[in-house]
């Protein structure tokens, strides 16, 4: 037993002789090479009472993984034809045929999918080549919060990373596989792996070993937030009276230790960008395919289709050096109309009466009119400027904004 623990101690205890003096934390340190300790002492008891055990260890290194013996394989000498049996449960993986095995891969988790690929450099090749089943699962868990812009961006900044010239031992080529760190739990792995190459890969997705692995490195730069993309965020700043039932532009980097993202708005006039830690993922979706960057009018192409009752979006910012953010409401009656259904004649009219419910009666904030026939940005540097409308077409994203209803009334 003394020998065990002293061949899983020593390098513990050569890690933290060789720990910088700048490490902040060393007891937090000293406990996580301790638990580094354990699992490697663990690892050799096992090893040692299992000898069978280690045998399968020493093929999974070779680059075989084999399914597991049946029980039959106990009476071998006895019955061969149930040797044979034992024999052809201990088939390799790799061959099975093409259609069991991607029917297998698919039916993995992208984390599994991940495991699996360190096994050997058959998996490795097979998981990384399945460019569709990657996709899928970029579709399935991010979806709901990517543009096309947030991937056009993203294969901007990989050809930026492809083409600069940064150091050799920053800009090394890593595989998709190298998401498995990200994951690792261990803080002293950082210093190790050493500043610079901490500081470039943090500052920029890694470019794919090559085009079939592009799906996976664009699921790992999501999932270990390398990348920061173009979204929009309801009623930023959390809590803040003066961003209820809003929707403002940010970029977001995604932190799968709380499962939340950060979001760093873009600055308004001469104050600096702004960060927001925590925001969860019903306050986040991708930026609506027709609308244009924060600073840009919006070209309202709904406004003959306008009627009282129909929800709406609008642009609005205080100033003009501002970022436009979008606003819920809904179009009202004039005041000419008795607001009977079947008298109703607003549809008819010029003005669009534009109505922001959840502001009180009588608040400067309650109600705008626009000009169906030539609306353009209007308002001031008190009340603010109005810009460009977007009709909701859908259930679902009337049903996102009132989700976000505030419980009193605003004034």
């Amino acid at each position: 037993m003394l020998p065990l623990l002293l061949i899983s101690t020593l390098p513990a205890f050569t890690l933290l002789l060789v720990a910088p003096a700048s490490c902040k934390q060393p007891w937090k340190l000293v406990r996580e090479l301790g638990l580094v300790a354990l699992l490697l002492a663990r690892e050799l008891l096992s090893l040692q009472r299992h000898p069978a055990a280690a045998g399968r260890a020493k093929e999974r290194q070779g680059g075989v993984l084999r399914m597991p013996p049946s029980k039959a394989k106990a009476v071998k000498a006895e019955e061969p034809a149930l040797a044979e049996d034992a024999d052809a449960a201990a088939l390799p993986v790799l061959d099975l045929p093409e259609l069991v095995l991607d029917r297998v891969l698919q039916e993995l988790s992208p984390a599994s999918l991940a495991a699996v690929a360190c096994v050997c450099a058959g998996l490795r090749d097979r998981c990384s080549s399945m460019d569709g089943l990657w996709e899928r699962h970029v579709r399935r868990k991010w979806g709901r919060v990517l543009s096309a812009a947030a991937r056009q961006e993203w294969e901007a900044e990989l050809l930026l990373a492809a083409t600069s010239t940064l150091p050799r031992s920053a800009a090394r080529r890593r595989s998709w596989v190298d998401s498995l760190a990200c994951a690792w739990p261990f803080s002293w792995t950082r210093w190790l792996k050493g500043d610079a190459a901490t500081t470039a890969a943090a500052a920029r997705p890694a470019p794919p070993a090559d085009s079939k692995s592009k799906a996976a490195c664009w699921y790992r730069a999501l999932e270990c937030g390398q990348f920061w993309f173009p979204a929009q965020v309801y009623n930023r700043e959390d809590g803040h009276v003066g961003f209820l039932l809003s929707c403002y532009d940010a970029h977001l980097r995604y932190d799968r230790r709380t499962d939340t993202f950060t979001a760093r708005y873009p600055p308004h006039g001469r104050k600096l960008a702004k960060e927001e830690d925590g925001v969860q993922w019903c306050r986040v979706r991708a930026a609506p395919a027709s609308t244009p960057p924060p600073h840009d009018l919006h070209v309202s192409a709904c406004l003959d289709d306008l009627r009282p009752g129909d929800h709406f979006e609008i642009q609005w910012r205080k100033n003009k050096d501002f970022p436009y953010g979008w606003w819920y409401g809904a179009v009202g009656h004039l005041e000419s109309c008795n607001a009977n259904e079947h008298l109703c004649r607003c549809h008819e009219d010029d003005a669009i009466v534009l109505e922001f419910k959840h502001y009180a009666p009588g608040s400067k904030w309650r109600q705008t009119t626009v000009s169906r026939k030539d609306h353009r940005e209007k308002g001031d540097e008190t009340d603010g400027f109005y810009g460009g409308i977007r009709k909701l077409q859908t259930k679902d994203e009337i049903t996102t904004w009132r989700r976000f209803w505030p419980v009193d009334v605003l004034n």
